[in-house]
């Protein structure tokens, strides 16, 4: 099983302007489906936090107010359930994968493989995903489906598909074999 954002499903959840196709990610869910790797859709946390319309006040963007107090305890509540579920799946004998966030500049969703000098924060959902899963001893990797540049996104596909066909991924801190330790994909990934 692969945790992916809702976006990647439903590219309409995402604010005005910013899908980047008609309807969902077919790339990333094709490779899945070819796969035989099912989804565990996480809830969009600009939605969880702040409602359908990313209501906020005049002048704030999505960032500022996912990182006020209200939108960090909405992220972090959104992480805990999120992670229970993964918890619970690990439990049922099914396999994790992976955890698919978004473009660099998702607010919410944004996951980036190294922290630089001058790079833009994580998402504040992807930084308390992350949190969560390691105070539970969870290493479960990260990635980003950077659709809002196709070579960025071609690159997070390569990844996938390495991950997927059970060739390891550079950066993996739990490796392939533990990403793979649980149900063949004939039953419970």
């Amino acid at each position: 099983m692969v945790a992916v954002i809702e976006c990647i499903v439903n590219q309409n959840v995402r604010d005005a302007g910013a899908a980047r196709s008609a309807a969902l990610s077919w790339d990333a869910l094709s490779l899945c489906h070819a796969h035989g790797v099912g989804l565990l859709v996480m809830p969009c946390p600009e939605i969880a936090c702040l409602g359908p319309a990313r209501q906020r006040a005049p002048g704030v963007s999505i960032a500022t107010a996912l990182r006020a107090d209200h939108g960090v305890q909405g992220c972090a509540a959104l992480a805990r359930a999120v992670a229970d579920r993964i918890q619970a799946s690990l439990d049922a004998g099914t396999a994790v994968l992976a955890v698919l966030g978004g473009n660099e500049r998702s607010p919410g969703c944004a996951v980036h493989e190294t922290t630089q000098s001058g790079a833009l924060p994580a998402g504040v959902f992807m930084e308390a995903l992350q949190g969560e899963l390691r105070r539970r001893g969870l290493a479960i990797p990260f990635r980003g489906l950077r659709d809002a540049a196709p070579a960025l996104l071609a690159e997070d596909l390569d990844w996938l598909r390495a991950l997927l066909n059970g060739q390891g991924v550079q950066g993996d801190q739990a490796g392939a074999a533990a990403c793979r330790a649980g149900p063949t994909p004939a039953s419970n990934s």
